[in-house]
C-alpha cells in the first residue's frame, strides 16, 4: 500500500512539473452563458413536445440524455477556460489532458493485472475521471453532484440536475433541486411545474397544500397552464368535493388537447365507475337488509313498496363520507347475519361482491373461504362459488 501511495505521489509530481507552464489564467469564455441558456431552452422544448405527444417517451428520454451530456460537457469546458492561460493552444490543452489521464490509466491497468479487482468498487474519484461521452447516467449525476457540493450557488447546475432526479425516481432530491433552482434563478413555469410534479410523486399522488400553492404560482406565471388546472381539480376531488371536481373536469375537457384531454376523459370515466360501484354495493346491502333470516325476502312494511334501487338512490344522495359510512354499516350487517346463519348462498355471493366493489379484496377472499366451508358438502353451491371467484378474479 505504501508503495502505491509513493507511486501516486510521484505521478502527481511529474504531471504537475510538466504541465505547470501550460496552466496560466485567462478570461472565461464569454459564449458559455448564452450557449447554456440555449441548452436549457432545448430541454424545455423536449418536455413540451413530449407533453403534446409529438415525441414518444423513449425518444424524449434519449433527447434528454444527449442534451444532459452536452450541457455537462459545455459546463466543464467553461470551467476549464476560466482557469486557462490566454497563451494556451489547442495542442497544449490536449497535452494536459493526455498527461493527466495517462498515468492513472496505466496504474489501473497494472492494478487489474496484479492487484485485487474483486474488491468492491469503482472508486468515486475514478467515476469523476470518466470522459463524458463514455459516462453512464449515474456517472453524470455523480459528477454534477460533486460540482454542486463545491458550488452550491450554481443555479444552472440545480436546474440541470432537478429533472434528472425526477426521471430517476429520486423525488425528494428532485424537490430540493427544483426549489434551489427557483431560489437562485427565479421562478419559471418549467421549474415551478417540475417542483410541483416532484412533490406529488414524493407524496404518492397527494395534492397537498405546498403542491396547491406551487400550481397556483404556475397559474400566475402561465394562466393557460392546463397541468395546473387539472391537478388543482384533482386536489378538490381528494378533499371530498367530488361534484365540484367533476364539474371542473368537464369544464376543462371542453378546451383540452392531448395529452390532457385523455387524462380528463379517463378521470371522468373512473369517477362514473366509482359512482356505479357505490350504488351497486348499496343496492346489494339494501337487498340483504330486507332479507329474512331464512333467506326469503320480507314484504314491505305498511303496504309500502321500497326497492333496492330506491335505497341505492337515497344512499347516492348522501355526501361521500355519509355514503361510505352507510354502505359499510350495511355490509357489516350482512356479514354479521351470515356468521349466525351461513346457509344463505345468495347472501354470501352478495357479501363477496360488496367487498370487491369496496376494494376490500382480502375480505372478499375470506368471505369466499367461509362460504365454501358452509357448503362443503353441496357440490352445486361450490360450483357457483367457484364461478363467482373466477368472475371476480379472486383465484381458485
Amino acid at each position: 500500500m505504501v508503495l502505491w501511495i509513493l507511486f501516486a505521489m510521484l505521478a502527481a509530481a511529474v504531471v504537475w512539473a510538466v504541465t505547470r507552464p501550460l496552466l496560466a489564467r485567462s478570461a472565461a469564455d464569454p459564449a458559455a452563458d448564452s450557449e447554456l441558456a440555449v441548452y436549457r431552452d432545448q430541454l424545455a422544448e423536449i418536455e413540451t413536445e413530449r407533453a403534446q405527444g409529438l415525441l414518444g417517451e423513449s425518444e424524449a428520454e434519449g433527447a434528454r440524455v444527449e442534451l444532459a451530456r452536452r450541457l455537462i460537457r459545455r459546463s466543464e469546458e467553461a470551467n476549464k477556460l476560466a482557469g486557462d492561460g490566454a497563451a494556451r493552444t489547442s495542442a497544449a490543452r490536449k497535452a494536459v489532458l493526455y498527461l493527466g489521464s495517462a498515468l492513472p490509466v496505466i496504474g489501473i491497468a497494472i492494478y487489474l493485472g496484479v492487484g485485487s479487482p474483486q474488491l468492491p468498487g469503482r472508486p468515486y474519484g475514478f467515476r469523476m475521471d470518466v470522459p463524458v461521452e463514455q459516462a453512464t447516467a449515474s456517472d453524470l449525476v455523480a459528477r454534477v453532484e460533486e460540482h454542486l457540493r463545491a458550488n452550491p450557488e450554481d443555479g444552472r447546475g440545480w436546474d440541470v440536475l432537478a429533472p434528472v432526479y425526477l426521471r430517476l425516481g429520486r423525488f425528494n432530491q428532485a424537490v430540493d433541486a427544483f426549489q434551489r433552482a427557483n431560489q437562485l434563478l427565479g421562478d419559471s413555469p418549467g421549474r415551478v411545474a417540475g417542483y410541483a410534479r416532484a412533490l406529488i410523486m414524493a407524496q404518492n399522488g397527494v395534492v397537498s397544500e405546498p403542491v396547491r400553492r406551487a400550481y397556483e404560482r404556475l397559474k400566475e406565471l402561465d394562466p393557460k397552464a392546463m397541468e395546473a388546472d387539472v391537478w388543482l381539480a384533482i386536489g378538490r376531488e381528494q378533499d371530498g368535493d367530488k361534484k365540484g371536481a367533476e364539474a371542473e373536469f368537464r369544464r376543462l375537457l371542453a378546451t383540452a388537447e392531448d395529452p390532457w384531454k385523455t387524462v380528463l376523459t379517463t378521470r371522468l370515466e373512473q369517477m362514473a365507475a366509482q359512482q356505479q360501484a357505490g350504488a351497486g354495493a348499496a343496492g346489494a346491502a339494501a337487498r340483504t337488509e330486507r332479507a329474512a333470516p331464512g333467506g326469503e325476502t320480507a314484504g314491505p312494511p305498511d303496504g309500502a313498496a321500497p326497492s333496492a334501487a330506491v335505497d341505492a338512490d337515497e344512499i347516492a344522495a348522501l355526501d361521500p363520507a355519509q355514503r361510505a359510512q352507510r354502505i359499510a354499516q350495511m355490509v357489516q350487517g350482512l356479514a354479521a347475519r351470515l356468521k349466525e346463519n351461513g346457509s344463505d348462498l345468495d347472501g354470501w355471493k352478495r357479501l363477496v361482491r360488496s367487498y370487491v366493489v369496496l376494494g376490500q379484496r382480502n375480505d372478499a377472499q375470506a368471505a369466499l373461504t367461509d362460504a365454501r366451508s358452509n357448503f362443503a358438502t353441496d357440490r352445486q353451491a361450490l360450483t357457483e362459488l367457484n364461478e363467482l371467484a373466477q368472475t371476480l378474479e379472486l383465484g381458485s
